[in-house]
């Protein structure tokens, strides 16, 4: 019995062993591969080619120094049709249960990664249709077949497809987090900042809709008398880089942008100018420099070739 006994836990021993190895060895697949399709997805985030006629990646309309806005209050596209919406922050987007400004149901990021390539409504990067072609000109380039075959192992044939493209590119931006701002680490946090945060709080009501952490309840409202459809609540951290203001970029300051909380449902409670200047210092309070300084977000140094 004693000898069945220690042969018995013996054996357990080296099952479990085996087993912590294996998944140990899982883990440091798994994370190679996330790794590699971050890599690809960066690439491709600053790639030209994935629009129409070469002048447009993504970066061209979501900056790293504005927070991954542009500072216009729309983007024209690549046939200078005028754009629609004004550009949204990338910050946190990776953490957000829905992507775009009106209630289109788009839950995936990877899903969003594709509407300004292939869009209509506004015509974006212009590749309607082009998918085909995009595959073409990335499985061109031998810096992209490898990458592609890092990022993706275990797809069988064909590893540069729309699809792959875009869930390297949703891999990048999941990448994109701003968690680092004054009001995060309290450094740099002022009399006036902390005045203001008392403000946001409570008799401002922001923090209704714009609830900490992602300072967004991502749900959607008519804010204003000027909108027709329910927009979703932005998010507000970094929000001293991302003027222009509001759906349509039709607001330049945070104070317009403040006022402009009156409708039927929403009722902006009565501010003075000092409460108004300390609540706008808190805002200012939410930008994360490291976020818009982070290398690891920059375009790459050397292009993939």
């Amino acid at each position: 019995m004693k000898i069945t006994a220690v042969i018995l836990t013996l054996a357990i021993s080296i099952l479990s062993v085996c087993v912590y190895t294996a998944n140990a060895e899982t883990d440091k697949i798994d994370h190679s591969v996330i790794a590699n399709q971050v890599k690809l997805g960066r690439y491709l985030f600053y790639d030209a080619d994935l629009s129409k006629d070469g002048s447009m990646s993504c970066a061209t309309c979501h900056r790293q120094k504005q927070a991954f806005t542009d500072g216009n209050p729309t983007h024209p596209g690549v046939n200078n049709d005028q754009g629609i919406y004004n550009v949204p922050t990338l910050g946190n987007v990776g953490q957000l249960k829905t992507f775009t400004w009106t209630d289109q149901h788009v839950f995936a990021l990877d899903k969003q990664a594709l509407m300004p390539i292939t869009g209509t409504t506004p015509v974006e990067m212009g590749m309607h249709h082009g998918e085909k072609e995009i595959e073409k000109r990335i499985a061109s380039n031998a810096c992209y077949v490898r990458l592609f075959n890092s990022a993706f192992p275990d797809v069988k044939g064909n590893k540069i497809t729309i699809d792959t493209i875009t869930q390297a590119i949703a891999s990048f931006q999941r990448t994109l987090i701003t968690d680092h701002s004054i009001w995060d680490t309290k450094q740099g946090y002022t009399k006036e900042m902390q005045q203001g945060e008392q403000i946001f709080f409570g008799k401002g009501q922001c923090a209704t809709c714009h609830t900490p952490p992602l300072f967004t309840d991502q749900k959607f409202y008519q804010i204003n008398k000027g909108t027709t459809k329910a927009m979703r609540t932005p998010t507000l951290r970094n929000i001293e880089l991302t003027a222009s203001y509001f759906h349509d970029g039709s607001i330049e300051t945070l104070k317009e942008a403040i006022l402009a909380h009156h409708s039927d449902t929403i009722k902006l409670p009565h501010l003075s100018e000092k409460d108004m200047y300390d609540l706008i210092q808190f805002l200012n309070s939410l930008t994360d420099k490291q976020f818009i300084n982070n290398p690891k977000f920059s375009l790459p140094a050397e292009p993939c070739e």
